[in-house]
């Protein structure tokens, strides 16, 4: 992997479009590889990965906040990535990511 940059934008699912071509971190579900990447799930909508090797097979879901940059097809190209615990709030995160790109944004981001 490369260097990574500094910041990385906190998106959900519905922002993906809004990003492409920009550093982003998501969060959700490793599923399962298929060929060259990896699907992952967020916000119940699956998004390829690439540059991230499948962790070992677990009974447990594999929760990921995956940083890296959307290219234009809406692939993320992982830079780095961190293994969440399983009691991971997400409906709790998804509001924080809408006041972070929201009101607060400035709060955030230049």
């Amino acid at each position: 992997m490369t260097d990574t940059p500094l910041s990385f934008q906190r998106i959900n699912v519905d922002m993906i479009q809004k990003f492409k071509g920009q550093n982003v971190t998501l969060v959700g579900k490793l599923l399962q590889k298929k060929g060259d990447y990896v699907q992952f799930q967020v916000d119940g909508t699956i998004i390829k990965v690439t540059e991230i090797e499948q962790e070992t097979e677990s009974s447990e879901d594999i929760l990921l906040e995956i940083r890296g940059k959307l290219n234009d097809d809406g692939y993320l190209e992982a830079k780095e990535y961190t293994e969440l615990e399983q009691t991971f709030d997400f409906e709790l995160y998804k509001k924080v990511i809408n006041m972070v790109q929201g009101q607060f944004r400035d709060l955030f981001y230049e």
